[in-house]
C-alpha cells in the first residue's frame, strides 16, 4: 500500500503539471535562428488562426500564412492581406494528423516540419515559437534527432522510453519561458516531426506511455551519452549527488563504436601553464611535472593525477573541449603531448553506441535498459490511474 500511495502522488504530480491536457507538451523551437519573420505552410489538415480563443482565419492544407515581429506584437498576413497585429496568435488544428512547415525568413534561414499546433508571441528581441505537440509525436521526433536512421527496433524502443521519461521529469525546466522544454541539447534535441525512419514510429507506438522509475516510483534521471569508452561513470562524478541507478559499470558493448577512442595533440607549454595557472599545480616539482605529462587512467578517475590536487577531470574536459574525461596523457614530441581518449560524452547512464550494439546482438529493450540503469522499473503511465483512484 505504501508503494501505491507514492505512485498515486507521482501521477497526481504529472496531472498537475500538465493540466487537463496532460498528453501534450510545449516545446520552444527555433530560437537558435533568432526568428524575426516566418512563413508557415499548412501541409495536412485544416488550421485555424486563433487569438484569445476567437477564430480569425481558417487555412486549408497547402495555404500560407506569415508572422512578423512588429514591436511587441506579431503581424499576421496571408498572401495579399494583413490580418492584423496580435499579442499571441496561435495556429490550431482539430485534425489528429495536422502538420505544418515553418520557413524562417530572417535573419537566419531555417526550415522544419512539425506536428499539431504553433503558438507565436514575442520576446524583447525575436519571435517566440512554441510547438504544442502530442507527447508521443514529440518523443518520436526526439528519437529521430538523437539517434538517426537505420538502427534496430529494440534500440529505438530504448531511446523512446528514455526520451519520454526525460520529458515528463523535466516539464518545469522552462516554465518561466512559457514552455516545458526547448529543442536544443540542453533539453533534448528536437527537429520536429519524425519523417525519415518508420521504425521509430513503430517503436514509439509499442512503448507508448512507458517510463523508467526508481525503487520509490519516482521518474529517474534518464542520463545518456554517445559512448562510455568501456566503462560508465557514477552520477556523482558528473553532477552533485549520487543516484543509485547511475553507478559505474564495465561496458564491453561500447568497445566497437565509432566514438570508442579518440586522440588530441596539445601544446606542452599550454597544458602545463593551464594546470599551473588555474589549479596551482606545482610543476616545479619534478615528480609532479612527470605525472602531469604521463597520466594513465586504466579505469575512470574523477580527479586528474591525484585527488589531493583537486583538479576535476570534468573541468579539464570542458576547458579543453575534449570528448570525454576518460583519457591518458603522454609525451608526443619535444613541445607537444598526446591525449589518448576513450568514449564520447559525460559517461553516466546509457551509452548510445553500446545500446545500439546490444540491439544488434539480439538483446531486448528491457535487457538494455536494465544493463545501464540499476534497479529501475519500466511502468506504463496509464496503469497509474489504478493507484490514483485508490
Amino acid at each position: 500500500m505504501h508503494c501505491r500511495f507514492i505512485t498515486g502522488l507521482f501521477l497526481l504530480l504529472v496531472l498537475h503539471v500538465f493540466g487537463e491536457d496532460y498528453e501534450r507538451i510545449s516545446i520552444g523551437i527555433l530560437s537558435v535562428s533568432q526568428p524575426q519573420a516566418i512563413q508557415v505552410i499548412t501541409e495536412y489538415g485544416d488550421y485555424q488562426l486563433q487569438v484569445g480563443g476567437e477564430t480569425k482565419h481558417t487555412l486549408k492544407a497547402g495555404e500560407r500564412i506569415s508572422f512578423v515581429r512588429y514591436g511587441k506584437m506579431v503581424q499576421v498576413s496571408i498572401p495579399g492581406k494583413v490580418l492584423g497585429q496580435y499579442k499571441e496568435p496561435r495556429l490550431i488544428t482539430k485534425n489528429a494528423d495536422g502538420v505544418f512547415r515553418i520557413y524562417v525568413l530572417r535573419p537566419n534561414k531555417n526550415e522544419r516540419v512539425y506536428d499539431d499546433d504553433l503558438y507565436v508571441s514575442t520576446t524583447d528581441s525575436e519571435l517566440k515559437l512554441v510547438n504544442r505537440v502530442d507527447l508521443e509525436k514529440y518523443v518520436a521526433g526526439v528519437v529521430e534527432a538523437e539517434s538517426g536512421k537505420e538502427k534496430t527496433l529494440e534500440f529505438y524502443k530504448v531511446q523512446a522510453i528514455i526520451s519520454r521519461t526525460y520529458a515528463l521529469s523535466n516539464l518545469r525546466k522552462h516554465w518561466r519561458d512559457g514552455f516545458n522544454l526547448n529543442d536544443q541539447v540542453s533539453s533534448q534535441v528536437y527537429h520536429g516531426k519524425c519523417r525519415w525512419e518508420p521504425q521509430i514510429i513503430v517503436a514509439t507506438r509499442i512503448t507508448e506511455g512507458k517510463v523508467l522509475v526508481d525503487s520509490e516510483m519516482n521518474l529517474i534521471t534518464a542520463a545518456f551519452h554517445s559512448n562510455s569508452g568501456g566503462e560508465t561513470i557514477g552520477s556523482e562524478s558528473v553532477w552533485s549527488s549520487p543516484l543509485p541507478y547511475l553507478t559505474p559499470r564495465a561496458d564491453e558493448f561500447s568497445m566497437v563504436g565509432k566514438h570508442t577512442t579518440w586522440q588530441r595533440t596539445v601544446s606542452k607549454e599550454k597544458w602545463l601553464g593551464y594546470l599551473s595557472d588555474k589549479y596551482k599545480l606545482p610543476i616545479d616539482d619534478p615528480a609532479v611535472l612527470e605525472m602531469a605529462q604521463n597520466y594513465d587512467q586504466p579505469s575512470r578517475d574523477v580527479f586528474f593525477i591525484d585527488p589531493v590536487f583537486k583538479i576535476p577531470l570534468k573541468d579539464i574536459r570542458k576547458d579543453w573541449q575534449l570528448k570525454s574525461t576518460y583519457f591518458n596523457v603522454r609525451p608526443y614530441s619535444s613541445d607537444s603531448l598526446m591525449i589518448d581518449g576513450r568514449g564520447f560524452g559525460h559517461g553516466a547512464g546509457l551509452s548510445q553506441e553500446g545500446a545500439i550494439r546490444m540491439g544488434e546482438l539480439g538483446f531486448t529493450y528491457k535487457d538494455i535498459l536494465h544493463f545501464y540503469y540499476n534497479d529501475v522499473h519500466i511502468i506504463d503511465l496509464q496503469a497509474l490511474d489504478f493507484f490514483r483512484l485508490e
